[in-house]
């Protein structure tokens, strides 16, 4: 099924939905000036803390962000000006989590300039396709670390070696940038939530439909202007329901989602669902597969990183618990952000986690 992409431009933002049918995928509010996973900045040890085997790290202006002993090239010295990337934004009163092991990422290709180790996506699962891109990622003569990404098996070579190109310039660009800088500052944005968009969905967008198609890029698809596209899909009430804690599935059970320090926990529960006249592990795998394709959405529409424990409705074989587990992985294959199914735990829990990019919603 194809997908749409709707842009509005408010005052001081710009907000993002994606749908597919009527069901919404993806949807982000980019205000400028926010400080995001992946960008770089030249900082300045400040407090080495350790007792906590860290530092923190002046970034500029008011920004200080806290730096693992575990996430850096060598033991840093106080005053010391440092290359840092944002491993994990800044959440509720915690500073931003900064690493030293800088990657840029394209579409075939993450760049690991302080590394010399060459890897392929753990999505590509199949051995002889694994074998194929390691080979390439070897042939390309990178000096430095290389991972192809999921999205390269559908590249030619031509392609991935001009992004692994690109992506080497920017690196030579990110340190011409550090030495001329004389105060802790931004290296390297973020690439904005459109450009990401579009990188991830490459060739699935059937149009978009825009309040303001000017203030577009060149797109591979066709632009239209609607007024308010928002409210012609009813997208504010799709992300209102979608946020709630308690969210309804189509088959008349629901989901519970309660956010912790520590992780999310999804709780199904069968609610008006009856199951007709199938028996209990029938209906309850028909039950459980419904909402592990609605648990993957809402992980990436409310963008849900770290530990995420599902509380699945009780099934007796584990037959029934594989195909949960092939369902969920299945929902998930088109999400671009890495999500790792660790599977049943003992007590018959779904242990899962995501990677952390942004704060969630």
């Amino acid at each position: 099924m194809s997908k749409l992409l709707l842009i509005e431009n408010g005052s001081g933002a710009r907000e993002i939905a994606l749908t597919e049918g009527k069901r919404l995928l993806y949807y982000v509010r980019e205000a400028p000036g926010a400080l995001e996973a992946e960008q770089v900045y030249l900082g300045v040890t400040d407090r080495i803390a350790k007792g906590m085997e860290a530092c923190f790290v002046r970034l500029g202006g008011e920004q200080t962000g806290f730096l693992p002993f575990s996430e850096c090239r060598d033991k840093p010295r106080s005053g010391e000006r440092i290359i840092v990337q944002v491993k994990k934004p800044p959440v509720g009163g915690k500073a931003p989590y900064l690493t030293q092991d800088i990657s840029l990422a394209g579409r075939y290709a993450i760049l690991t300039p302080r590394a010399d180790r060459h890897a392929v996506s753990r999505r590509v699962t199949d051995e002889e396709d694994r074998a194929k891109l390691l080979a390439l990622a070897k042939k390309l003569g990178c000096p430095c670390g290389l991972v192809l990404r999921y999205e390269s098996l559908g590249a030619s070579e031509q392609e991935i070696s001009a992004e692994v190109a690109a992506l080497s310039q920017k690196w030579e660009r990110i340190r011409e940038k550090a030495d001329s800088l004389s105060s802790p500052g931004l290296l390297e944005g973020r690439m904005d939530a459109l450009s990401r968009l579009l990188r991830d969905e490459h060739g699935q967008i059937e149009k978009t439909l825009t309040d303001d198609p000017a203030a577009l890029p060149p797109l591979p698809f066709p632009a239209e202007a609607c007024p308010h596209p928002f409210d012609l899909l009813n997208i504010r009430a799709k992300i209102e329901k979608s946020m709630q804690r308690k969210v309804w599935l189509d088959c008349g059970g629901y989901l519970v989602i309660d956010r912790t320090e520590a992780m999310t926990v999804i709780d199904v529960n069968s609610g008006k669902f009856t199951g007709g006249r199938e028996g209990a592990e029938s209906a309850f795998l028909r039950l459980n597969k419904e909402a592990a394709e609605e648990i993957a959405r809402l992980m990436r529409l409310r963008n849900l990183g770290g530990i995420v424990i599902v509380d699945f409705v009780d099934m007796q074989s584990d037959e029934s618990r594989a195909q949960i587990t092939k369902a969920l992985e299945a929902a998930l294959a088109d999400d671009p952000v890495k999500t790792v199914i660790h599977g049943f735990t003992s007590l018959g829990l779904m242990e899962l986690t995501r990677k952390k990019t942004e704060e969630s919603q």
